[in-house]
């Protein structure tokens, strides 16, 4: 400033002041020419009313960074536009706006006015809709603007906004510069969550000064593997003023709490960083691990020589033994690693990931123990280990005394324990709301990896109710406020499962309004649970929207078209069935073999067995051509026995036997025992019967039902009971009740009542519950016989009253059956069915079975 001082002399002055009045006078001069010629006067603006303009107060944002007004030309009034429509909250029309400027068009919204933009869509009331409006401007928007609204957000404190725009630089291709990154490191340093988040975004080599913030942070939150991953990312020219930043951090924390602070990766002995080729080799030896090479790895480590005396590479080796499932060299290495003094609580950690691994959980839990004895403070890894031992052995008891160890060392439980908590298969709806519970007192937001572990337990245990309560708490705490396409596909199945339909629309209309990305996995749990739910039609309907859309067509895959094909042929609807076939050929989604199975069991239970072979001829066809598996003969089989073509069937069956590609299974043995029993040809079942014997085909207790009910349709009662004491002696086969109840059943056929009541008595000795079908086939059978006493006995015996007391209650019978013992009583008003009645008003019996809505056509889902 002084030499400029010194050069305007009053000589210069006397030679600029000429020059000026120079360009004054011909101005003047210009402008009377124009007015002259024109005849016109275009006078400028007031400087009161520009004034009034420039400081009219923003009704949207009003701390958010003031855009200078660009200079009116040929955009002016797009320019008044979109500032006019910013400073009012209308971002639908600001950004309209702005996608016209000449700035945007070339490339980058204007620096002037990006910084305020960014901000009204932060404290935009609905983010999700202003972040899906300023998606059109993704790639221009520069990161200098996204740092002056970062800074701007910080500055006021406003840490709601700074989430969401740290939310939207990704969707926005908005590159976070090292300035950008230190403040948001610095504003989030109490939240590891999002700490991480940002180490895992930013690209190596880390800006010194991003990562000496997130060190300092670490080291106020004594937590030791983010330091570790942010040595691993930094230049190495760095390093070593960065663990000196790490160390002072460390020194800080610890003397502020008072208790020891979570050490930062040593130094090695010589007092410097690790040098290139120790961090080099160390991640070789990790590498080595991976691949399942302990060999290289431990030679590697042996060259080393006297650079292995460093925590870090002593960490790797023993990382490689544990790995690589080498106990007693785990065990060594950690003893030289002590010897040097280049253990931390890693080492330790890693050490009783090793015993762990080996089920030596007493081992691992005196290493725990000698952590803080060697002045070291233990890690959330530290008890994670322990506990999931613990969560694996369903040791609840063991697991929540350490949860109360880890919060009386400081340690209270974050979302990864919390995790393992939930993981536990015996985990009963009581325990997922208690391990739930520990999130109430977090800092940390819920993560959607976190989430999703509560979705699997909330399903796992029908914990529906609580799923919804959580799904409203993520939402609010999720910077983009939306879950991602495998959590809702999640969701809308468990929903599916529970029949509740208008909750499954709801989670999918919730999932398009939040702009979520839809997967074929989300489709296809879509689909699934309509076709669960008898919303077949529904399903279908929306597969053809999706197909209608070209970004969304490839969702539409073999696997959603063969599940709505299994929907209609439930319901037995042949005709849609094909037309769903016709359309899925029409729009070239090749079928598999599960779609030409699903196709064939249509047709087998919808009676249509003509349309095989054309169907058999479309698999020949196809390209690459399919071949028929057992499935598609069992099913054609079982087609031809449904229908009554029991001769066809068995012709399907020797093909079978005689091909040297398949076996015949126990189904398809069953399905033609079944059409045996339909036409009563008992002799061909036997028959039957000797060639899964000779296959080494296992009966069940389904071949002895189909059995038992042919020989007692035949009047071969003696044989049936023969056949139930040959099978299950000769395959040690626990007959069950099912059986039995078929046994019955065939003794009344026989007129043999009497023997039906003696067998009754006989499965009440052995141990077994028989359940209402049983008590129904013998009430009615007993009633049929004349013996109304005897059904009075045993329809008190269904409802407890005799029977000997266990822990399961009794079935009693179902109303249709009561009503029909109490007309042969003399009918509701009789004294002998009043008193029949009294008696069992005072009987406990199990619930009666649940099941889903019935089948109901072409209705609508209640939640469309």
């Amino acid at each position: 400033m002084s030499a400029i001082v010194e050069v305007i002399s009053p000589a210069n002055a006397v030679e600029l002041l000429s020059v000026v009045w120079m360009e004054v006078t011909m101005a003047s001069l210009a402008a009377l020419v124009w007015l002259t010629v024109t005849g016109k006067w275009v006078a400028p603006k007031s400087q009161k009313k520009m004034e009034h303009v420039e400081n009219k107060p923003a009704e949207q944002g009003k701390n958010s960074p003031r855009p200078t007004p660009p200079p009116f030309g040929g955009r002016a009034e797009q320019a008044r536009v979109g500032y006019k429509a910013l400073r009012q909250g209308k971002l639908p029309e600001a950004i309209a706006a702005l996608q016209q400027w000449p700035e945007t068009v070339a490339g980058n919204v204007p620096a002037s006015v990006a910084p305020r933009l960014l901000m009204a869509v932060a404290k935009a009331p609905n983010f999700d809709e202003a972040m899906a409006e300023l998606k059109v401007l993704a790639g221009k928007i520069e990161s200098r603007s996204f740092e002056a609204a970062v800074l701007e957000a910080i500055k006021n404190k406003d840490m709601t906004a700074c989430r969401k725009l740290q939310s939207l630089a990704a969707p926005m291709l908005i590159s976070k510069s090292a300035p950008t990154l230190e403040a948001l490191a610095r504003a989030h340093a109490t939240d590891l969550t999002m700490l991480r988040v940002l180490v895992d975004e930013a690209e190596a080599p880390l800006a010194k000064c991003f990562a000496g913030a997130v060190l300092e942070a670490c080291a106020a939150l004594r937590d030791v593997d983010l330091a570790m991953e942010v040595f691993e990312k930094v230049d190495e020219a760095d390093a070593t003023a960065l663990r000196i930043i790490a160390e002072k951090a460390s020194t800080v924390a610890g003397s502020s709490t008072n208790k020891p602070s979570k050490p930062i990766p040593r130094l090695d002995n010589s007092g410097k960083g690790h040098t290139k080729d120790s961090s080099t080799l160390a991640r070789e030896i990790c590498t080595c691990a991976r691949n399942g090479n302990l060999d290289g790895a431990l030679k590697i480590f042996e060259r080393l020589g006297s650079q292995a005396a460093s925590t870090l590479v002593y960490n790797a080796i023993l990382q490689a033994c544990t790995d690589c499932g080498d106990l007693e060299k785990s065990l060594h290495y950690f003893s030289l690693a002590e010897s040097n003094g280049c253990v931390d609580v890693v080492s330790y950690n890693t050490m009783m990931k090793a015993y762990l691994a080996q089920g030596d959980e007493a081992s691992a839990k005196h290493l725990l123990t000698k952590i803080s004895e060697k002045g070291l403070t233990a890690t959330h890894g530290s008890y994670h280990g322990l506990l999931n031992a613990r969560a694996n052995a369903q040791d609840r008891v063991g697991a929540w005394k350490l949860i109360e160890d880890m919060r009386a060392a400081g340690i209270p439980p974050n979302m990864g324990t919390c995790s393992i908590l939930l993981k536990s298969k015996s985990s009963s709806a009581a325990e997922v709301s208690r391990a739930l519970a520990l999130i109430d007192n977090m800092e940390e937001p819920m993560n959607e990896v976190f989430f999703a572990s509560v979705v699997e337990a909330c399903v796992r245990t029908k914990s529906l109710d609580l799923l919804s309560e959580l799904a409203a708490k993520f939402a609010q705490q999720s910077s983009t406020a939306a879950l991602t396409a495998s959590t809702y596909g999640a969701m809308i199945k468990a929903y599916g499962q529970a029949w509740d339909v208008k909750r499954v629309w709801g989670l999918w209309h919730e999932m398009t309004s939040n702009n979520v990305q839809c997967t074929a996995i989300t489709l296809g749990c879509m689909v699934e649970a309509l076709v669960l739910n008898y919303c077949v039609a529904d399903a279908w309907q929306l597969v053809q929207k999706m197909w209608s859309e070209e970004s969304t067509r490839l969702l539409v895959n073999t696997v959603i078209y063969s599940t709505i094909l299994k929907g209609f042929a439930n319901a037995k609807d042949i005709q849609k069935v094909m037309a769903v076939y016709e359309e899925m050929r029409a729009h070239g989604v090749q079928p598999n073999a599960i779609t030409y199975n699903t196709v064939l069991n249509a047709f087998a239970q919808g009676g249509a067995m003509n349309r095989v072979p054309a169907l058999l001829e479309d698999m020949k066809a196809a390209s690459p051509p399919v071949e028929p598996d057992i499935v598609t003969y069992s099913t054609i089989v079982k087609g031809f026995c449904t229908s009554g073509c029991l001769d066809r069937a068995l012709e399907i069956l020797q093909e079978v036997n005689s091909s040297d590609k398949f076996a015949p299974d126990e189904v398809m043995y069953n399905s033609i025992l079944d059409g045996c029993t339909r036409e009563q040809r008992p002799d061909d079942a036997l028959k039957i019967l000797g060639d899964m014997r000779k296959s080494g085909v296992l009966p069940s207790n389904y071949t002895l039902s189909m059995l038992v009910k042919l020989m007692g349709r035949c009047r071969r009662l003696n044989q049936a009971f023969s056949l139930i004491e040959e099978i299950s002696q000769e395959y040690g086969l626990k007959v069950n009740i099912q059986v039995y109840t078929c046994l019955i059943q065939a003794c009344f056929n026989n007129r043999q009542a009497n023997k039906a009541v003696t067998l009754h008595d006989q499965i009440i000795k052995q141990g077994l519950l028989p359940d209402d079908m049983t008590y129904r086939v013998l009430v009615k059978g007993c009633l049929d016989a004349g013996l109304v006493d005897t059904a009075v006995y045993l329809v008190k015996f269904a409802y407890g009253i005799g029977r000997p007391k266990g822990k399961d209650m009794p079935p009693g019978v179902d109303d249709q059956c009561l009503a029909e013992l109490m007309s042969a009583l003399g009918g509701p008003g009789s004294k002998d069915a009043k008193g029949l009645q009294a008696e069992l008003g005072q009987c406990k019996t199990a619930a009666p079975r649940r099941g889903g809505p019935q089948f109901k056509g072409k209705g609508k889902g209640k939640g469309k």
